[in-house]
């Protein structure tokens, strides 16, 4: 199995690249299909929405609605997918950063309530308590 880097996913969503762009888009289809396996780490996919929503300005709630569908397809494996997912919704529906919002979701698929910090994003999530030490 072959791991997936962020700049794939970024041409594909921004084809500001015609050919790196369709080469992209190939590999994405088979991966949708389940026709070929890869495996994206985490800091792949905030690399991603790092570079959406910073350099592109992409809204958070596009950042959601493009990723979503690429986060459920067949082929794509992650070290927690569902957690992924939630770390998504987090950072679109709560406004934090994208790095708060991956370690609030593992705290909550994990059970985890309570987290030392001086970041207030955390304040945010409902189930969980930020502690300052």
């Amino acid at each position: 199995m072959r791991f997936l880097d962020a700049n794939i996913v970024l041409r594909y969503l921004l084809r500001d690249s015609p050919e790196q762009a369709e080469r992209a888009r190939a590999l994405i289809h088979r991966i949708r299909d389940g026709a070929e396996q890869v495996y994206m780490p985490d800091i792949a996919l905030a690399d991603v929405v790092w570079t959406l929503h910073r350099f592109y300005k992409r809204t958070r709630q596009e950042i959601r609605d493009v990723l979503l569908p690429i986060l459920k397809m067949d082929g794509l494996r992650m070290h927690d997918k569902a957690t992924a997912v939630r770390a998504v919704l987090l950072f679109a529906d709560l406004g934090i950063d994208f790095s708060d919002a991956l370690i609030a979701a593992e705290m909550l698929r994990s059970g985890r309530e309570e987290i030392y910090s001086y970041d207030r994003d955390f304040d945010r999530v409902p189930g969980l308590r930020r502690v300052e030490p």
